[in-house]
């Protein structure tokens, strides 16, 4: 940078010319500008144009060839092809992918200035913040993908980089044994069902009957058949755009089912319609205010069961369904008779996640060997 007085039309000024840095096409920007008052304003107007100029936001700028875009604008070409293939749903959970996570960061980056060491840097940040953080930099990966395609980038970046090996998260309590429900199911009927009849109406049925959180939210009095103790389960209630809920179509073909419920819920689920408000046919069982409950109410009233009264510790409202299966399969139903109730699409996955083996079976388990030996 050069500062030096010159003669104007309107009298001395002073005068600042020095290089910006480098555009995108490897060239130095030269800027060269005069009409300063004083040798301190000019030296303050060429280092805040550097700055603006790193930044990619001074007037020197080179603008990008038409062909290249912002990751911003990437996306939204990426955003309307997307949104027609998944559910609201899941829409709502990658549009928080991308506020939160990626154009925050990435944004106004335009895409051929991913470089390798930042994207790294980027990765690094994002494993240590999140446990579960390559599904969140996956749907990045698709953005550079598809700039490869569009044959705005020659190389995808995601192929120079590491990326970090997930951090292990604490395992988590799946389900209940048999003591443990049983005293789950006595504070229930002794006690919290004096505090809060509709939260208690429903974690009893959701665990009587393993039916799913959305489920069990998209239950209306129509579906209930309270002479022959029937539920027809035919909808699920998804969480939409901007944390509102909507009705759609059950998980698979298979979980648009009818299961047949015990008396005694049957009775406790009679009491709640007594108690309702709302009664109509089309009438959600379980509301606030007449509208469907929030997704994660249910788990909120399932915590406070558990944190009031020391029971189904460490369990969610999953677990519930996890504990339904496990114990039913503990009393002897076959493995056809759960995944039908449950309305799982394949017996592999009432298998594979339903049939650990519990503590007990496992104590078992470790002496069979020793018991032939000692028959023999």
């Amino acid at each position: 940078m050069q500062l030096k007085e010159v003669e104007t039309k309107k009298g001395k000024a002073w005068e600042v010319v020095g290089y910006l840095g480098l555009q995108p096409d490897g060239k130095r920007k030269k800027v060269q500008k005069r009409g300063f008052a004083s040798q301190r304003t000019a030296r303050a107007w060429f280092n805040n144009e550097k700055i603006l100029f790193e930044n990619g936001k001074s007037q020197y700028n080179q603008k990008a060839p038409k062909n290249v875009l912002t990751v911003r604008e990437l996306y939204d070409i990426w955003l309307d092809g997307y949104q027609n293939t998944v559910e609201e749903s899941t829409l709502a959970k990658v549009l928080n992918y991308f506020d939160l996570h990626i154009l925050p960061f990435w944004g106004d980056e335009l895409i051929n200035q991913i470089e390798p060491i930042k994207l790294q840097g980027y990765l690094n940040t994002m494993q240590a913040k999140l446990l579960k953080y390559k599904k969140v930099v996956g749907y990045l990966n698709q953005l550079t993908k598809l700039a490869v395609k569009m044959d705005m980038i020659e190389v995808d970046p995601f192929t120079k980089v590491d990326m970090p090996r997930e951090r292990k998260s604490q395992p988590k309590k799946k389900a209940m044994d048999e003591d443990e429900f049983r005293n789950f199911i006595r504070v229930l009927d002794s006690q919290y069902c004096q505090v809060n009849r509709q939260a208690y109406t429903l974690l009893r049925l959701v665990a009587f009957t393993g039916m799913r959180t959305e489920e069990v939210l998209a239950l209306q009095w129509q579906h209930v058949a309270f002479d022959g103790g029937y539920i027809n389960i035919e909808q699920a209630l998804g969480r939409g755009l901007h944390g509102g809920t909507y009705i759609k179509g059950t998980k698979s073909v298979t979980s648009t089912r009818t299961i047949k419920i015990a008396t005694d819920m049957a009775k406790v689920l009679s009491h709640w319609y007594n108690l309702s408000q709302h009664k109509e046919p089309t009438d959600f069982v379980f509301t606030n205010n007449g509208k469907p409950l929030q997704s994660l109410r249910p788990n909120k009233w399932l915590h406070d069961v558990s944190d009031q009264y020391q029971v189904a510790k460490g369990v969610a409202m999953h677990g519930l369904r996890h504990t339904w299966a496990t114990l039913a399969l503990e009393q002897g139903a076959s493995v056809k008779q759960v995944q039908t109730y449950l309305g799982h699409a394949d017996a592999k996955i009432t298998l594979n996640i339903y049939a650990e083996i519990t503590n007990k079976a496992r104590e078992q388990t470790g002496d069979i060997l020793n018991n032939i030996v000692r028959i023999s």
